[in-house]
């Protein structure tokens, strides 16, 4: 009798190929509780135009010999998206059936896309139908401060974040929080953000955060302006994934958008802003529009 499995050997072992990924998704749907979706170098291409998101496996995890491993007991792995990510295929060659088995701990800077496109947001694309109203223009260069102005910079900023592994609910919670403290304003205007600078208002008295503002644009090549808009949402991301791990922990945890808006206000922004939730829930209303 042949049985419909595609573990290609009787014994497992024979047929041994090993990868390296990203995760792209650390969210799984009902019934597949404890995996991660992948974006696996030298099987898929990195640009989501050519191997959308929804294309790509969610992979099982193998966890620890302390953890029940059966329903119902211990726990599950706490992956990250974002994290590097090392394992097998336990189809081999047929690549069909990965497995996670461990990731590498790295600090994360401008990607090589990122610094070869200079100031732009980001190469990467993104369901179209999800957000409406994104245009093609200069971001950085829209000083216009109109109401347009404002909605043009709130698409981009959810764009950017589903862009780089963050859900809906997520991106429109840090969406929010930054129209909150800035209304997406990169350098101080008429007193608006206090002694902040930038779009989440970084406090140019408390900490180091906003000398590592300054310092974040020499990190591409070629360099770029730490005031341009589409830095400064880059070094949001840098923050969350470096320096400001906890809040974006927390972040990934949570389960409704206010819980979510809270965490951000609270863990990131860490600063008083004006409706923070109302706006972290009309940039969630935008995504489903």
């Amino acid at each position: 009798m042949i049985y419909p499995y595609s573990l290609p050997k009787e014994f497992y072992g024979d047929d041994t190929r090993w990868f390296v990924a990203t995760v792209v998704n650390a969210q799984p749907p009902a019934g597949f509780e404890g995996r991660v979706r992948i974006r696996i170098y030298g099987v898929h291409n990195l640009y989501t135009g050519d191997i959308s998101e929804s294309d790509l496996p969610w992979a099982q995890v193998l966890i620890p010999n302390t953890e029940g491993g059966i329903s119902g007991y211990g726990r599950i792995a706490q992956l990250s998206a974002g994290s590097f990510v090392f394992g097998v295929f336990l189809d081999g060659k047929t690549s069909q059936l990965p497995l996670v088995l461990g990731s590498f701990p790295r600090i994360e800077l401008p990607t090589e896309v990122q610094r070869n496109v200079g100031n732009s947001l980001t190469s990467f694309n993104y369901d179209q139908e999800k957000i409406q109203n994104v245009v093609t223009i200069d971001i950085d260069n829209d000083t216009s401060r109109t109401g347009t102005s404002v909605a043009r910079r709130r698409s981009q900023s959810l764009k950017f974040f589903i862009d780089n592994g963050y859900t809906p609910l997520q991106s429109a919670a840090i969406t929010g929080n930054l129209e909150a403290a800035s209304n997406f304003e990169t350098f101080p205007v008429d007193g608006f953000q206090g002694d902040g600078v930038g779009i989440a208002a970084w406090s140019r008295l408390k900490g180091n955060r906003y000398n590592r503002l300054i310092q974040f644009g020499s990190l591409f090549q070629p360099k770029v302006d730490w005031k341009n808009y589409s830095t400064q949402l880059q070094f949001v991301i840098y923050e969350l994934r470096t320096t400001q791990n906890l809040a974006n922990k927390k972040l990934l945890q949570a389960k409704t958008i206010e819980e979510a808006s809270n965490i951000v206000t609270k863990f990131y922004i860490k600063s008083d802003v004006q409706n923070p939730l109302s706006k972290s829930e009309n940039a969630f209303e935008e995504v489903f529009a």
